[in-house]
Protein backbone atom coordinates (compact mmCIF):
# COMPACT_ATOMS: atom_id res chain seq x y z
CA UNK A 1 0.00 0.00 0.00
CA UNK A 2 1.41 3.38 -1.02
CA UNK A 3 0.67 6.89 0.24
CA UNK A 4 1.72 9.38 -2.46
CA UNK A 5 2.57 13.00 -1.89
CA UNK A 6 0.59 15.51 -3.99
CA UNK A 7 3.52 15.85 -6.40
CA UNK A 8 3.85 12.06 -6.72
CA UNK A 9 0.10 11.74 -7.31
CA UNK A 10 0.34 14.22 -10.15
CA UNK A 11 3.12 12.14 -11.69
CA UNK A 12 1.05 8.96 -11.32
CA UNK A 13 -1.87 10.62 -13.11
CA UNK A 14 0.43 11.79 -15.92
CA UNK A 15 1.80 8.26 -16.20
CA UNK A 16 -1.77 6.95 -16.39
CA UNK A 17 -2.32 8.94 -19.56
CA UNK A 18 0.83 7.41 -21.04
CA UNK A 19 -0.44 3.94 -20.14
CA UNK A 20 -3.80 4.26 -21.85
CA UNK A 21 -6.11 5.69 -19.18
CA UNK A 22 -6.86 9.35 -19.89
CA UNK A 23 -7.35 12.06 -17.29
CA UNK A 24 -10.94 12.38 -18.51
CA UNK A 25 -11.51 8.71 -17.70
CA UNK A 26 -9.92 9.20 -14.28
CA UNK A 27 -12.27 12.11 -13.60
CA UNK A 28 -15.31 10.10 -14.70
CA UNK A 29 -14.24 7.25 -12.43
CA UNK A 30 -13.58 9.63 -9.53
CA UNK A 31 -17.06 11.07 -9.89
CA UNK A 32 -18.42 7.53 -10.03
CA UNK A 33 -16.63 6.58 -6.80
CA UNK A 34 -18.07 9.66 -5.10
CA UNK A 35 -21.54 8.76 -6.36
CA UNK A 36 -21.26 5.20 -5.04
CA UNK A 37 -20.63 6.44 -1.51
CA UNK A 38 -23.66 8.73 -1.70
CA UNK A 39 -25.77 5.82 -2.97
CA UNK A 40 -24.56 3.75 -0.03
CA UNK A 41 -25.45 6.53 2.41
CA UNK A 42 -28.86 6.73 0.75
CA UNK A 43 -29.52 3.09 1.60
CA UNK A 44 -29.19 3.88 5.29
CA UNK A 45 -30.37 7.51 5.44
CA UNK A 46 -33.12 9.46 3.70
CA UNK A 47 -31.37 11.81 1.24
CA UNK A 48 -34.50 12.93 -0.60
CA UNK A 49 -34.09 16.45 0.80
CA UNK A 50 -31.16 16.87 -1.54
CA UNK A 51 -27.45 16.64 -2.18
CA UNK A 52 -25.50 19.90 -2.51
CA UNK A 53 -22.16 19.90 -4.34
CA UNK A 54 -19.89 22.87 -3.57
CA UNK A 55 -17.56 22.94 -6.57
CA UNK A 56 -14.38 24.86 -7.27
CA UNK A 57 -13.23 25.93 -10.72
CA UNK A 58 -10.54 23.25 -11.09
CA UNK A 59 -10.52 19.51 -11.57
CA UNK A 60 -11.77 18.83 -8.05
CA UNK A 61 -14.88 20.70 -9.10
CA UNK A 62 -14.94 18.54 -12.24
CA UNK A 63 -15.15 15.41 -10.07
CA UNK A 64 -18.15 16.99 -8.36
CA UNK A 65 -19.81 17.80 -11.69
CA UNK A 66 -19.56 14.13 -12.72
CA UNK A 67 -21.10 12.91 -9.45
CA UNK A 68 -23.84 15.56 -9.62
CA UNK A 69 -24.74 14.46 -13.16
CA UNK A 70 -24.85 10.78 -12.25
CA UNK A 71 -27.05 11.40 -9.22
CA UNK A 72 -29.41 13.70 -11.12
CA UNK A 73 -29.75 11.14 -13.92
CA UNK A 74 -30.89 8.63 -11.32
CA UNK A 75 -33.56 11.03 -10.07
CA UNK A 76 -31.87 12.52 -7.00
CA UNK A 77 -32.45 16.10 -5.89
CA UNK A 78 -29.15 17.82 -6.77
CA UNK A 79 -27.83 21.37 -6.36
CA UNK A 80 -24.44 22.51 -7.64
CA UNK A 81 -22.85 25.59 -6.07
CA UNK A 82 -20.13 27.29 -8.11
CA UNK A 83 -17.89 28.46 -5.28
CA UNK A 84 -15.16 29.99 -7.44
CA UNK A 85 -17.00 30.99 -10.60
CA UNK A 86 -17.01 29.15 -13.91
CA UNK A 87 -14.71 26.16 -14.53
CA UNK A 88 -11.13 27.16 -15.33
CA UNK A 89 -9.66 23.87 -16.58
CA UNK A 90 -10.50 22.09 -19.81
CA UNK A 91 -11.59 18.88 -18.08
CA UNK A 92 -13.79 20.66 -15.55
CA UNK A 93 -15.37 22.74 -18.34
CA UNK A 94 -16.15 19.59 -20.33
CA UNK A 95 -17.87 17.97 -17.36
CA UNK A 96 -19.77 21.17 -16.60
CA UNK A 97 -21.11 21.18 -20.15
CA UNK A 98 -22.22 17.56 -19.69
CA UNK A 99 -23.96 18.52 -16.46
CA UNK A 100 -25.77 21.50 -18.00
CA UNK A 101 -27.75 19.20 -20.26
CA UNK A 102 -29.18 17.16 -17.39
CA UNK A 103 -32.73 17.96 -16.25
CA UNK A 104 -33.39 18.81 -12.64
CA UNK A 105 -29.95 20.12 -11.56
CA UNK A 106 -30.05 23.55 -9.97
CA UNK A 107 -26.82 25.51 -10.42
CA UNK A 108 -26.13 28.47 -8.13
CA UNK A 109 -23.23 30.89 -8.17
CA UNK A 110 -22.13 31.37 -4.57
CA UNK A 111 -21.46 35.10 -4.83
CA UNK A 112 -24.80 35.84 -6.53
CA UNK A 113 -27.01 33.53 -4.47
CA UNK A 114 -25.40 33.34 -1.05
CA UNK A 115 -28.67 33.41 0.94
CA UNK A 116 -30.22 30.71 -1.21
CA UNK A 117 -27.06 28.59 -0.96
CA UNK A 118 -27.10 28.80 2.82
CA UNK A 119 -30.79 27.88 2.80
CA UNK A 120 -29.93 24.82 0.71
CA UNK A 121 -27.29 23.84 3.27
CA UNK A 122 -29.85 24.01 6.07
CA UNK A 123 -32.21 21.55 4.37
CA UNK A 124 -29.73 19.27 2.56
CA UNK A 125 -29.17 15.63 3.48
CA UNK A 126 -25.64 15.58 2.07
CA UNK A 127 -23.10 18.36 1.39
CA UNK A 128 -20.12 17.50 -0.80
CA UNK A 129 -16.92 19.56 -0.72
CA UNK A 130 -15.36 19.61 -4.22
CA UNK A 131 -13.64 23.00 -4.03
CA UNK A 132 -9.89 22.38 -3.82
CA UNK A 133 -7.99 19.14 -4.39
CA UNK A 134 -4.70 17.65 -3.23
CA UNK A 135 -2.61 20.42 -4.75
CA UNK A 136 -4.02 23.08 -2.44
CA UNK A 137 -1.65 25.38 -0.60
CA UNK A 138 -2.04 28.80 0.95
CA UNK A 139 -5.14 30.19 2.65
CA UNK A 140 -8.84 29.61 2.09
CA UNK A 141 -10.49 32.65 0.45
CA UNK A 142 -12.92 34.51 2.75
CA UNK A 143 -15.99 33.54 0.70
CA UNK A 144 -15.06 29.84 0.94
CA UNK A 145 -14.50 30.08 4.70
CA UNK A 146 -17.90 31.71 5.11
CA UNK A 147 -19.49 29.04 2.91
CA UNK A 148 -17.91 26.21 4.89
CA UNK A 149 -18.87 27.87 8.18
CA UNK A 150 -22.56 27.67 7.24
CA UNK A 151 -22.12 24.16 5.82
CA UNK A 152 -20.48 22.99 9.05
CA UNK A 153 -23.55 24.07 11.04
CA UNK A 154 -25.86 22.05 8.83
CA UNK A 155 -27.04 18.65 10.12
CA UNK A 156 -26.24 17.22 6.68
CA UNK A 157 -23.67 14.48 6.20
CA UNK A 158 -20.45 16.10 4.93
CA UNK A 159 -18.29 14.42 2.30
CA UNK A 160 -14.97 15.58 0.84
CA UNK A 161 -13.97 14.73 -2.72
CA UNK A 162 -10.35 13.52 -2.57
CA UNK A 163 -9.49 15.69 0.46
CA UNK A 164 -11.21 18.36 2.58
CA UNK A 165 -10.55 21.72 0.91
CA UNK A 166 -7.95 23.69 2.83
CA UNK A 167 -5.93 20.63 3.78
CA UNK A 168 -2.28 20.03 2.92
CA UNK A 169 -1.93 16.46 1.65
CA UNK A 170 1.81 16.46 2.24
CA UNK A 171 2.00 17.83 5.76
CA UNK A 172 -1.40 16.84 7.15
CA UNK A 173 -2.18 20.39 8.24
CA UNK A 174 -5.49 22.19 7.67
CA UNK A 175 -6.20 25.86 7.14
CA UNK A 176 -8.61 27.76 9.33
CA UNK A 177 -12.14 27.28 8.04
CA UNK A 178 -11.60 23.82 6.53
CA UNK A 179 -14.79 21.75 6.50
CA UNK A 180 -14.64 18.84 8.95
CA UNK A 181 -16.14 15.91 7.08
CA UNK A 182 -17.85 12.67 8.01
CA UNK A 183 -16.38 10.92 4.97
CA UNK A 184 -13.61 11.52 2.47
CA UNK A 185 -13.56 9.69 -0.84
CA UNK A 186 -9.90 9.87 -1.82
CA UNK A 187 -9.10 8.89 -5.39
CA UNK A 188 -6.67 6.12 -6.27
CA UNK A 189 -4.65 6.11 -3.07
CA UNK A 190 -4.80 7.53 0.43
CA UNK A 191 -2.43 10.51 0.44
CA UNK A 192 0.47 10.71 2.88
CA UNK A 193 -0.89 13.72 4.76
CA UNK A 194 -4.07 11.82 5.62
CA UNK A 195 -2.05 9.71 8.05
CA UNK A 196 -1.21 12.79 10.13
CA UNK A 197 -3.24 14.85 12.54
CA UNK A 198 -5.17 17.11 12.29
CA UNK A 199 -6.02 16.15 8.69
CA UNK A 200 -6.90 12.56 9.64
CA UNK A 201 -9.62 13.91 11.94
CA UNK A 202 -10.95 16.33 9.33
CA UNK A 203 -11.24 13.52 6.76
CA UNK A 204 -13.58 11.44 8.90
CA UNK A 205 -13.94 7.92 7.52
CA UNK A 206 -11.65 7.60 4.51
CA UNK A 207 -12.88 5.61 1.52
CA UNK A 208 -10.32 4.92 -1.22
CA UNK A 209 -12.14 5.25 -4.54
CA UNK A 210 -10.90 3.04 -7.37
CA UNK A 211 -10.43 5.25 -10.46
CA UNK A 212 -8.74 2.85 -12.86
CA UNK A 213 -5.10 3.89 -12.47
CA UNK A 214 -2.90 1.39 -14.34
CA UNK A 215 -0.51 -0.56 -12.12
CA UNK A 216 2.40 0.75 -14.19
CA UNK A 217 1.49 4.36 -13.42
CA UNK A 218 3.23 4.23 -10.05
CA UNK A 219 6.27 2.31 -11.34
CA UNK A 220 9.43 4.33 -11.19
CA UNK A 221 8.02 7.11 -9.01
CA UNK A 222 10.88 7.77 -6.64
CA UNK A 223 10.53 7.35 -2.87
CA UNK A 224 6.83 6.56 -2.81
CA UNK A 225 5.88 6.27 0.88
CA UNK A 226 4.95 2.63 1.42
CA UNK A 227 3.21 0.98 4.34
CA UNK A 228 5.58 -1.30 6.27
CA UNK A 229 3.63 -4.00 8.08
CA UNK A 230 3.95 -7.44 9.64
CA UNK A 231 4.13 -9.29 6.34
CA UNK A 232 7.21 -7.19 5.50
CA UNK A 233 8.91 -7.91 8.82
CA UNK A 234 8.71 -11.67 9.27
CA UNK A 235 10.67 -12.64 6.11
CA UNK A 236 13.60 -10.63 7.46
CA UNK A 237 13.99 -13.12 10.32
CA UNK A 238 14.25 -16.71 9.07
CA UNK A 239 13.93 -19.50 11.61
CA UNK A 240 17.15 -20.15 13.46
CA UNK A 241 19.04 -23.28 12.53
CA UNK A 242 19.24 -25.96 15.24
CA UNK A 243 23.04 -25.79 15.24
CA UNK A 244 23.17 -21.99 15.64
CA UNK A 245 25.59 -20.33 18.04
CA UNK A 246 25.98 -16.84 19.46
CA UNK A 247 28.39 -15.79 16.74
CA UNK A 248 25.66 -16.24 14.14
CA UNK A 249 23.53 -13.41 15.46
CA UNK A 250 25.83 -10.47 15.56
CA UNK A 251 28.06 -8.52 17.88
CA UNK A 252 26.81 -5.15 19.09
CA UNK A 253 28.64 -2.36 20.90
CA UNK A 254 26.39 0.08 22.76
CA UNK A 255 28.08 3.35 23.71
CA UNK A 256 25.62 4.85 26.17
CA UNK A 257 24.92 6.35 29.56
CA UNK A 258 26.33 8.91 31.95
CA UNK A 259 26.02 9.49 35.68
CA UNK A 260 22.72 11.32 35.28
CA UNK A 261 21.23 8.95 32.69
CA UNK A 262 22.28 5.41 33.51
CA UNK A 263 18.73 4.24 32.77
CA UNK A 264 19.17 5.02 29.07
CA UNK A 265 22.15 2.67 28.93
CA UNK A 266 20.17 -0.05 30.73
CA UNK A 267 17.09 0.23 28.53
CA UNK A 268 18.94 0.27 25.21
CA UNK A 269 21.20 -2.63 26.23
CA UNK A 270 18.39 -4.80 27.54
CA UNK A 271 16.26 -4.09 24.45
CA UNK A 272 19.14 -5.26 22.27
CA UNK A 273 19.53 -8.43 24.34
CA UNK A 274 15.80 -9.13 24.08
CA UNK A 275 15.89 -8.61 20.30
CA UNK A 276 18.07 -11.54 19.42
CA UNK A 277 21.62 -10.20 19.30
CA UNK A 278 24.29 -12.83 19.91
CA UNK A 279 26.69 -10.67 21.91
CA UNK A 280 26.09 -7.20 23.38
CA UNK A 281 28.78 -5.05 24.97
CA UNK A 282 27.96 -1.84 26.83
CA UNK A 283 30.71 0.78 26.84
CA UNK A 284 30.15 3.25 29.67
CA UNK A 285 31.58 4.73 32.85
CA UNK A 286 32.23 2.71 35.99
CA UNK A 287 29.36 4.34 37.86
CA UNK A 288 26.83 3.47 35.12
CA UNK A 289 27.98 -0.12 34.81
CA UNK A 290 28.05 -0.64 38.57
CA UNK A 291 24.42 0.44 38.74
CA UNK A 292 23.03 -1.80 36.02
CA UNK A 293 25.32 -4.81 35.51
CA UNK A 294 23.71 -7.01 38.17
CA UNK A 295 20.38 -6.81 36.35
CA UNK A 296 21.91 -7.78 33.00
CA UNK A 297 24.34 -10.67 33.44
CA UNK A 298 23.96 -11.54 29.74
CA UNK A 299 25.74 -8.36 28.60
CA UNK A 300 29.47 -7.70 28.49
CA UNK A 301 30.93 -4.46 29.75
CA UNK A 302 33.70 -2.10 28.77
CA UNK A 303 34.46 0.26 31.64
CA UNK A 304 35.88 3.36 30.07
CA UNK A 305 35.93 7.12 30.16
CA UNK A 306 34.39 9.05 27.28
CA UNK A 307 37.63 10.99 27.03
CA UNK A 308 39.32 7.76 25.98
CA UNK A 309 37.81 7.80 22.50
CA UNK A 310 40.60 5.67 21.05
CA UNK A 311 39.78 2.74 23.35
CA UNK A 312 36.10 2.85 22.40
CA UNK A 313 36.87 3.14 18.69
CA UNK A 314 39.21 0.16 18.96
CA UNK A 315 36.34 -1.80 20.59
CA UNK A 316 34.30 -1.21 17.42
CA UNK A 317 36.64 -3.59 15.57
CA UNK A 318 34.96 -6.89 14.90
CA UNK A 319 31.49 -5.58 15.76
CA UNK A 320 28.53 -5.85 13.39
CA UNK A 321 26.85 -2.69 14.65
CA UNK A 322 27.53 0.17 17.06
CA UNK A 323 24.82 2.17 18.84
CA UNK A 324 25.86 5.61 20.07
CA UNK A 325 24.07 8.23 22.10
CA UNK A 326 21.48 6.92 24.57
CA UNK A 327 22.00 9.03 27.70
CA UNK A 328 25.51 9.89 26.55
CA UNK A 329 25.37 13.65 27.37
CA UNK A 330 26.67 16.45 25.14
CA UNK A 331 30.16 17.64 26.05
CA UNK A 332 33.34 18.44 24.17
CA UNK A 333 34.51 14.89 24.93
CA UNK A 334 31.34 13.18 23.69
CA UNK A 335 31.35 15.29 20.51
CA UNK A 336 34.90 14.13 19.81
CA UNK A 337 33.93 10.52 20.59
CA UNK A 338 30.92 10.54 18.25
CA UNK A 339 32.99 12.05 15.46
CA UNK A 340 35.71 9.42 15.85
CA UNK A 341 33.23 6.54 15.81
CA UNK A 342 31.50 7.83 12.68
CA UNK A 343 34.80 8.26 10.86
CA UNK A 344 36.38 4.98 11.96
CA UNK A 345 33.75 2.32 12.69
CA UNK A 346 33.65 -0.21 9.86
CA UNK A 347 30.13 -1.44 10.70
CA UNK A 348 26.65 0.08 10.77
CA UNK A 349 26.39 2.92 13.30
CA UNK A 350 23.05 3.81 14.92
CA UNK A 351 22.99 7.36 16.21
CA UNK A 352 20.32 8.40 18.71
CA UNK A 353 19.57 11.13 21.24
CA UNK A 354 22.81 12.75 22.42
CA UNK A 355 24.66 11.07 19.57
CA UNK A 356 22.53 13.19 17.25
CA UNK A 357 22.82 16.27 19.45
CA UNK A 358 26.61 15.99 19.34
CA UNK A 359 26.37 16.48 15.56
CA UNK A 360 23.81 19.26 15.46
CA UNK A 361 26.35 22.08 15.11
CA UNK A 362 28.54 20.20 12.59
CA UNK A 363 26.41 17.70 10.68
CA UNK A 364 28.90 17.59 7.79
CA UNK A 365 30.93 15.17 9.91
CA UNK A 366 28.71 12.39 8.61
CA UNK A 367 29.94 12.97 5.07
CA UNK A 368 33.13 11.28 6.29
CA UNK A 369 31.39 8.20 7.67
CA UNK A 370 33.24 4.97 7.07
CA UNK A 371 30.17 2.71 7.01
CA UNK A 372 26.36 2.83 6.97
CA UNK A 373 24.68 5.24 9.36
CA UNK A 374 21.17 5.17 10.87
CA UNK A 375 19.93 8.27 12.69
CA UNK A 376 16.76 8.24 14.82
CA UNK A 377 15.65 11.84 15.48
CA UNK A 378 12.43 12.99 17.07
CA UNK A 379 11.01 16.23 15.65
CA UNK A 380 13.17 18.50 17.79
CA UNK A 381 16.37 16.67 16.87
CA UNK A 382 15.33 16.57 13.21
CA UNK A 383 14.82 20.32 13.31
CA UNK A 384 18.30 20.89 14.74
CA UNK A 385 19.90 18.66 12.11
CA UNK A 386 18.06 20.44 9.29
CA UNK A 387 18.44 23.97 10.63
CA UNK A 388 14.72 24.61 10.98
CA UNK A 389 12.14 24.99 13.73
CA UNK A 390 10.52 22.16 15.64
CA UNK A 391 7.13 23.33 14.37
CA UNK A 392 8.30 23.02 10.76
CA UNK A 393 9.79 19.59 11.47
CA UNK A 394 6.54 18.37 13.03
CA UNK A 395 4.61 19.68 10.01
CA UNK A 396 6.78 18.04 7.35
CA UNK A 397 8.88 15.16 8.67
CA UNK A 398 8.70 13.33 5.34
CA UNK A 399 10.34 16.07 3.30
CA UNK A 400 13.05 16.70 5.89
CA UNK A 401 13.80 12.98 6.22
CA UNK A 402 14.00 12.54 2.45
CA UNK A 403 16.28 15.56 2.06
CA UNK A 404 18.53 14.45 4.91
CA UNK A 405 18.81 10.91 3.57
CA UNK A 406 19.61 12.11 0.04
CA UNK A 407 22.08 14.77 1.11
CA UNK A 408 24.14 12.60 3.44
CA UNK A 409 23.45 9.03 2.30
CA UNK A 410 22.04 7.94 5.66
CA UNK A 411 18.95 6.07 6.86
CA UNK A 412 16.63 8.41 8.74
CA UNK A 413 14.06 7.28 11.31
CA UNK A 414 11.82 10.34 11.70
CA UNK A 415 9.99 9.44 14.90
CA UNK A 416 6.36 10.42 15.30
CA UNK A 417 2.84 9.25 14.50
CA UNK A 418 3.31 7.55 12.14
CA UNK A 419 7.07 7.05 12.07
CA UNK A 420 8.77 7.56 8.70
CA UNK A 421 11.89 5.63 7.68
CA UNK A 422 13.86 6.76 4.63
CA UNK A 423 17.00 5.21 3.16
CA UNK A 424 18.48 3.58 0.05
CA UNK A 425 15.73 4.88 -2.20
CA UNK A 426 12.94 3.58 0.06
CA UNK A 427 10.43 5.48 2.16
CA UNK A 428 8.43 3.48 4.70
CA UNK A 429 5.44 4.58 6.75
CA UNK A 430 4.96 2.68 10.01
CA UNK A 431 1.81 3.53 12.04
CA UNK A 432 3.02 1.47 14.99
CA UNK A 433 2.66 1.90 18.72
CA UNK A 434 0.37 3.93 20.95
CA UNK A 435 0.42 6.99 23.26
CA UNK A 436 1.84 4.82 26.04
CA UNK A 437 5.22 5.32 24.35
CA UNK A 438 5.10 9.00 25.27
CA UNK A 439 7.49 8.47 28.16
CA UNK A 440 11.21 9.04 28.66
CA UNK A 441 13.17 5.94 27.74
CA UNK A 442 11.00 4.76 24.83
CA UNK A 443 13.52 6.06 22.32
CA UNK A 444 16.33 4.19 24.09
CA UNK A 445 14.36 0.96 23.74
CA UNK A 446 13.81 1.63 20.02
CA UNK A 447 17.52 2.25 19.49
CA UNK A 448 18.40 -1.03 21.16
CA UNK A 449 15.98 -2.94 18.92
CA UNK A 450 17.17 -1.28 15.70
CA UNK A 451 20.81 -1.82 16.67
CA UNK A 452 20.11 -5.48 17.44
CA UNK A 453 18.57 -6.01 14.01
CA UNK A 454 21.45 -4.21 12.28
CA UNK A 455 23.93 -6.40 14.19
CA UNK A 456 22.07 -9.48 12.92
CA UNK A 457 22.80 -8.43 9.36
CA UNK A 458 19.71 -6.59 8.19
CA UNK A 459 20.18 -3.76 5.72
CA UNK A 460 20.02 -0.41 7.57
CA UNK A 461 16.65 0.65 6.15
CA UNK A 462 15.16 -2.77 6.91
CA UNK A 463 16.65 -2.85 10.41
CA UNK A 464 15.19 0.59 11.09
CA UNK A 465 11.72 -0.16 9.72
CA UNK A 466 11.55 -3.57 11.40
CA UNK A 467 12.74 -2.03 14.66
CA UNK A 468 9.99 0.59 14.59
CA UNK A 469 7.35 -2.04 13.80
CA UNK A 470 8.48 -4.47 16.52
CA UNK A 471 8.80 -1.65 19.07
CA UNK A 472 5.21 -0.63 18.31
CA UNK A 473 3.90 -4.20 18.41
CA UNK A 474 5.49 -4.80 21.83
CA UNK A 475 4.10 -1.47 23.05
CA UNK A 476 0.60 -2.53 22.00
CA UNK A 477 0.97 -5.75 23.98
CA UNK A 478 2.17 -3.78 27.00
CA UNK A 479 -0.77 -1.37 26.74
CA UNK A 480 -3.22 -4.24 26.46
CA UNK A 481 -1.95 -5.71 29.72
CA UNK A 482 -1.12 -2.56 31.66
CA UNK A 483 -2.89 0.39 29.96
CA UNK A 484 -1.30 3.23 27.99
CA UNK A 485 -1.12 5.36 31.10
CA UNK A 486 0.47 2.74 33.31
CA UNK A 487 2.93 1.05 30.93
CA UNK A 488 6.66 1.83 31.02
CA UNK A 489 9.42 1.50 28.42
CA UNK A 490 10.76 -1.45 30.41
CA UNK A 491 7.37 -3.14 29.92
CA UNK A 492 7.87 -2.81 26.17
CA UNK A 493 11.14 -4.71 26.50
CA UNK A 494 9.46 -7.45 28.52
CA UNK A 495 6.88 -7.90 25.76
CA UNK A 496 9.39 -8.22 22.92
CA UNK A 497 9.66 -12.02 23.31
CA UNK A 498 5.90 -12.35 22.79
CA UNK A 499 6.13 -10.52 19.47
CA UNK A 500 8.82 -12.91 18.29
CA UNK A 501 6.99 -15.90 19.72
CA UNK A 502 3.96 -15.04 17.59
CA UNK A 503 6.18 -15.45 14.53
CA UNK A 504 7.71 -18.65 15.92
CA UNK A 505 11.11 -17.00 15.97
Amino acid sequence: MIFPTPKQMKTIEENSEKNGVSCRELMENAGGALTMLIYKIGQETDISSGVVFVCGSGNNGGDGFVAARLLAESGSNVTVVLACGDPSTELAAMEYCELSGVHGVEVLNLNDNIDKVFSKFASAAVIVDCVFGTGFHGFLPPQIKACFSFAQRSPAIKIAADVPSGADCLKGTVEEGTLKCDYTVTFGYKKIGMLFEPLAEYCGEIVVGEIGLPAKAATGVELLPTLFEEKDVTPLFPKRAKNSHKGDFGKLLNVAGCANMSGAAALSTKAALRSGTGLVTLASSEIVISRIAADMPEAMYLVTDKADADTIVKECDGKDAVAVGCGLSVTAETKKLVEKIIKNAACTVILDADGINCLADNIDIIRDKKAELIITPHAGELARLCGTTTEEAVADRLTLAVNLSREYGVTVVAKGTPTIVVGKGKAYVIPAGNPGLSKGGSGDVLTGIIAAFAAQGLEPVDAAAAGVFVHGAAADLAAEKLSEMGMLPSDVIENLPFVFKKWNR
